[in-house]
């Protein structure tokens, strides 16, 4: 018996060792939303990751998962990306623009995307011209964009004012990301965007430092705005792109087969993103209501107005800040992706 017993143990500890010396890279991943990954897309993405990376790496990579903004918003997230800080971060792509590299705003024009499903084939890193796109973002800045998720189609929140068409939004005080593109797409609308750091919007909105905000439905019923926000506008008028960032540095540093696995693994996360997020936003709407919002959808004549008044004139600014040829270059293959 003490034989067996002894030789249980040593298996046991050659098991633990064995285990230990597998394990080569331990990485942060960070996200703001909250952690619920059966209804949040982000969630989702972090905890799919997580098991298939570690899963496909055989133990050599361990995922330790930071949600709720523990280590910060969307713009820490992309400094602490960029020092290495942390290993992998899901926020908006816009933001990670709008700091580093510009040109990447031109994914944030509005009604740009009908589907979800759309967008992911459009912006898809396997396609040309979005891995030239994504390789140069990596050489000028030190990340690497791993995909571009749909985080979901961006509504307008209002605490008084019923928004119908654009006329309605002039003088508000609207919040948005700290995009650029997106608060050109405000001021096209005639409302005045103000940029408030996401953990800080419930009680901007609950103290009226802002009239309104707009953000994806299963977003808006997770924060509760309901609680402070009396109208939704089913508009559509922007897909929330969520890239998946990691520090180029690290992503190089690693053997061949663990970049496959990293690549293998944000590709099967990507699964649960889309798909989380697509049945969250159906559900959320009739919970919205059900907690008092008083839901408007806009007729086809005035959806027509919304992007009369945004398309021209934010593809505008976009070619004089991004350049014409670039801009059309993205166009182009918008329309050739989507076909």
């Amino acid at each position: 018996m003490k034989s067996i017993l002894l030789a249980f143990v040593a298996s046991a500890a050659m098991f633990i060792a064995g285990t230990a010396s597998a394990q080569e890279y331990t990485i942060k991943y960070s996200f703001a939303d909250v952690d619920q990954p059966g209804e949040n897309a982000a969630a989702a993405h972090a905890y799919v990751f997580k098991d298939a990376l570690e899963r496909l790496s055989g133990g050599r990579i361990k995922v330790d998962l930071f949600p709720n903004g523990q280590l910060g918003d969307a713009k820490s997230m992309a400094q602490q990306i960029r020092r290495g800080t942390i290993g992998v971060a899901s926020f908006s792509s816009g933001v990670f623009a709008s700091l580093y590299y510009p040109k990447l705003g031109v994914l944030d024009l509005p009604f740009l995307y009908r589907t979800r499903a759309e967008m992911v084939d459009v912006l898809s890193t396997d396609n040309d011209y979005m891995k030239k796109l994504v390789d140069d973002i990596a050489t000028e800045t030190g990340v690497r964009i791993l995909g571009f998720e749909p985080y979901g189609f961006r509504n307008f929140t209002t605490a008084s004012r019923e928004i119908r068409e654009p006329a309605d939004l002039a003088g508000l005080k609207m919040r948005t990301q700290e995009i650029v593109p997106h608060q050109e797409m405000m001021r096209a609308l005639g409302a005045t965007p103000t940029p408030i750091p996401f953990m800080e919007l419930y009680s901007s909105l609950q103290t009226g430092v802002v009239d309104g905000e707009e953000n994806p439905l299963a977003t808006i019923l997770q924060q509760k705005f309901y609680q402070v926000q009396k109208h939704l506008t089913l508009s559509g008028h922007l897909m929330t792109i969520a890239g998946i960032f990691v520090n180029e540095k690290w992503y190089q540093s690693l053997p061949d087969d663990l970049k496959a696995a990293v690549v293998a693994a944000n590709k099967e996360a990507s699964l649960a993103y889309a798909g989380i997020g697509a049945v969250q936003d159906v559900l959320a709407l009739k919970a919205l209501q059900e907690n008092g919002m008083q839901a408007y959808a806009p007729t086809a004549e005035q959806m027509a107005k919304f992007r009369d008044a945004t398309t021209g004139a934010v593809r505008s600014w976009a070619e004089k800040e991004y350049g014409r040829e670039f801009v059309d270059g993205f166009f182009s293959h918008v329309e050739t992706a989507s076909k």
